[in-house]
């Protein structure tokens, strides 16, 4: 889709859509389709999809004011403007960045089914993780009201479904956090092994790239332990942490974090996903950043 054949590619115009649907919204902006506002393929770049993300939304903030809820799902942002009865919704179609209001409850409602359902086999769940309405959602004190309730997680019925819901987020953040909340930022979650004395892994992005850390420090000292390290793919030790970093921008850096992880807590005992838990989920330790999207319990 070229959105510049709906004439709607202008910071001005885009902002102009956004406010009447939050300001002014007509009983049938509720059913209709969202308006597309800007390319976003996956032709493009991680560089310039991320570039288009922060275009949109400067302009909107910069004429409705910072949203309720940044978030994002595999494939592009799920941003909010939310009241408890509508919620201005800046999310993505198959090749375009688009703008829409719907109604609060019936749109919660909806995803809340659909998480709910989980992820698994059955015939109505989704296959994937990454299938689901979205994977992350931060909230850093933005006008509007937050939901009563956030979608309940569950634990991913497979070790290769976990892998592809970590390496999902981590795509996903080093894509979308830069266009959200800046190019500083950095988000991280800690998996916690408890066939492993409850040993955490920390798994984020940075502005240097997505990254794992491990908790090491009770391990033998020598060099037999280090060139296992190695082998595993750690790549520093400090103090007894072993760091590992993925710079390279692109879903590479990411599935390759995401193989590492899982690798790593099963070779430290962990049977099945509900071995795990999830800790410290944070963005630079600001607000609340919540991961429905992550296939371990918490």
């Amino acid at each position: 889709m070229d959105t510049r054949r709906r004439g709607v590619t202008d910071g001005g115009d885009i902002a102009d859509v956004a406010e009447r649907l939050r300001r002014e919204p007509q009983p049938r902006d509720f059913d209709r389709a969202p308006d597309p506002v800007r390319d976003y393929k996956a032709s493009m770049t991680p560089a310039q999809r991320t570039h288009a993300i922060r275009e949109v939304l400067h302009a909107l903030v910069d004429r409705i004011g910072p949203p309720t809820l940044y978030g994002g799902s595999a494939y592009g942002p799920t941003i909010r403007w939310r009241t408890d009865e509508q919620i201005l919704l800046l999310d993505h179609g198959i090749a375009c960045l688009q703008v829409s209001v719907r109604h609060t409850a019936e749109l919660e409602r909806t995803e809340s089914v659909r998480f709910g359902r989980g992820v698994g086999d059955a015939e109505d769940q989704v296959s994937f993780f990454s299938s689901l309405p979205y994977l992350w959602q931060l909230y850093r004190d933005g006008p509007g009201t937050l939901p009563r309730d956030f979608p309940a997680t569950s634990a991913a019925p497979d070790w290769h479904r976990l892998e592809e819901s970590v390496e999902s987020i981590l795509w996903a953040w080093s894509e979308q956090l830069p266009a959200q909340v800046g190019d500083e930022e950095s988000a991280a979650f800690n998996i916690v092994n408890h066939k492993d004395g409850d040993r955490p892994l920390s798994v984020g992005y940075s502005p240097e790239g997505v990254f794992l850390v491990v908790d090491d420090r009770d391990a033998p000292e020598g060099e037999d332990h280090r060139a296992m390290m190695e082998r595993r793919g750690w790549q520093v030790a400090v103090h007894g942490w072993w760091e590992a970093t993925f710079p390279e921008p692109g879903w590479e850096s990411a599935a390759a974090a995401a193989r590492m992880a899982v690798a790593e807590v099963r070779s430290r005992g962990a049977l099945t996903p509900r071995d795990l838990g999830a800790a410290d989920i944070s963005c630079a330790d600001r607000g609340l950043l919540m991961l429905p999207g992550l296939g371990i319990s918490h």
